[in-house]
């Protein structure tokens, strides 16, 4: 397919049906003949008019009786912008004309899978068009059911859910609601990190849609520098239309634990112990969540093995209640018991991240620092402070590098990932609530590189809007994607429409500075 110049090959490709040609060829027309300044007033109105000529149903404006639903379907509400249209296609060819139909317009893109994210701009825009990829939900097994073939308009749920009757899993995220795409394009936690290495690892093959429309493979055999890419590089290479994963077993053992706020300080003396011990056993993840009233622990265990000792540093002490019972169990049954606990309200959100490796004196700092915040906070409706500690073994390096490598470019050492989430529910209060978040990472940084601990990874999904993580990969890996979304994108189309997201065009720039407040 060759990208489209003029008017005729537009609506060639296109391929508008006869009784709405003549209308849509009238309306390019005029927008043709415009001036550079004209086009932009005249683009929204544009878009409006011809996206539903050529896409039908699928393209939704203003008038349309589901537009308002997708439009409001992002996680956060500050993500809810305005776009011109909202286009939901179901096959990889639809993809591919939606794409060079706005190559063609010069408009400004967003591509939204499952929408968990938190930075405004990144999954919508105003007046441009909005490609989401809710109707690609298929979830399938090969033949010999070593790898499912998975749509990026699924959640994490979804495709446990399908593959549960079967007896497998694969290496996806851990929180329900979140969307294929995003999680496998940042990188991707899961369950199976130091077994198997991150979610991305899990990829045998991604079909992608890429800027001049062609529809390719990427796997270890074809087009092998994209594939390393899409394994962290975030949007900057294409549209993901389907992902082959390859299956992993689905027997394991899990507990969830809600802990009173009074044992935070123990439970970080024990978490310090977890560290060590999780280094000599790749079955193991913990996640460590606390909010303004509990902490919960998630205990996970790759085998299905009952009560692991590499978590007995945590059995002893109280605790208020099981949110899962410890029981022999699969990735389904954890996954679906955390969608009855965690919150679906409406809100705002914040996250912001750091890491570093395992430092008990940072860890208390911040606790300190989140529960003043808390305070400072109280008067902010729904207002909800989250700290996450997420170790990461040496084994979850070692094994990502096993199969391939990535470019996220982390050094094969026992560290963690440190999250700060806040939501809330009016946007006047956001600058005051960003404020509070920034505290607390600003503490993390200022411990961490106080005591030799600080490490400048910063994980994708995690970070704040005027964060740059792709430089944190290192300046070679950084480059190396810039060379490779030139190599497949030519015209930098994924780099100048595209709205936002992590942008290796925009990583290392000086104007992120200007984003913080």
């Amino acid at each position: 397919m060759s990208v489209p110049s003029t008017l005729a090959s537009i609506l060639e490709i296109v391929d508008i049906a006869a009784d709405k040609r003549e209308e849509a060829e009238a309306c390019l027309s005029e927008f043709v003949a415009l001036g550079e300044e004209a086009k932009k007033a005249a683009r929204p109105a544009t878009i409006k008019k011809v996206f539903p000529l050529a896409f039908g149903e699928i393209a939704a404006i203003e008038t349309s009786a589901n537009f308002e639903d997708l439009k409001q379907s992002p996680w956060s509400t500050n993500c809810y912008l305005s776009p011109a249209t909202i286009v939901t296609p179901f096959t990889a060819q639809q993809v591919s004309k939606i794409l060079l139909l706005i190559r063609f317009l010069g408009a400004k893109f967003s591509v939204r899978g499952g929408g968990h994210l938190h930075n405004p701009g990144f999954t919508s825009n105003d007046g441009g068009v909005v490609i989401s990829m809710t109707k690609f939900t298929q979830c399938t097994l090969s033949e010999d059911k070593k790898t499912a073939h998975i749509g990026p308009g699924l959640t994490w749920l979804d495709v446990y859910k399908a593959l549960d009757p079967m007896g497998i899993a694969v290496t996806g995220g851990r929180v329900p609601s979140v969307g294929v795409p995003g999680l496998l394009l940042g990188g991707g936690l899961s369950f199976q990190n130091s077994k198997h290495g991150f979610s991305c690892m899990g990829i045998a093959n991604y079909e992608i849609v890429l800027a001049d429309g062609k529809i390719v493979n990427a796997n270890p055999k074809e087009n092998t520098d994209l594939f390393w890419a899409l394994k962290g590089g975030c949007a900057n290479f294409g549209i993901v239309t389907k992902v082959e994963m390859t299956t992993v077993p689905n027997k394991v053992w899990a507990e969830a634990r809600l802990y009173s706020p009074t044992q935070n300080g123990e439970l970080l003396d024990a978490l310090m112990l977890y560290h060590e011990a999780c280094e000599k056993d790749p079955n193991a993840t913990l996640i460590w969540q606390s909010v303004n009233q509990a902490t919960l622990l998630v205990f996970f265990y790759c085998a299905p093995v009952e009560n692991p000792d590499v978590f007995k540093c945590f059995y002893d002490i109280p605790f208020m209640i099981n949110v899962l019972p410890p029981a022999l169990t699969t990735v389904y049954g954890v996954v679906q018991g955390l969608a009855n606990v965690l919150s679906a309200d409406i809100l705002l959100h914040e996250m912001r991240t750091m890491s570093s490796l395992p430092d008990l004196d940072m860890y208390k700092a911040v606790e300190a620092c989140r529960i003043e915040q808390i305070e400072v906070l109280k008067n902010v409706e729904g207002i909800i402070l989250t700290m996450v500690i997420q170790p990461i073994a040496s084994n979850a390096i070692n094994a990502s590098n096993a199969n391939g490598g990535n470019p996220m470019g982390l050094i094969a050492q026992n560290h963690q990932w440190f999250l700060v989430m806040a939501d809330w529910k009016n946007a006047k209060d956001e600058e005051l609530v960003r404020k509070s978040v920034r505290k607390i990472l600003d503490t993390a940084e200022e411990v961490s590189k106080k005591n030799g601990t600080y490490l400048p990874f910063v994980y994708s999904n995690y970070a704040s809007r005027d964060q740059d993580p792709l430089v944190s990969y290192g300046t070679e890996n950084l480059q190396k994607l810039k060379d490779i979304a030139k190599k497949y994108d030519a015209d930098s189309v994924f780099q100048n429409l595209q709205n936002g997201g992590w942008l290796v065009s925009k990583s290392g720039m000086p104007d992120m500075s200007s984003l913080k407040i």
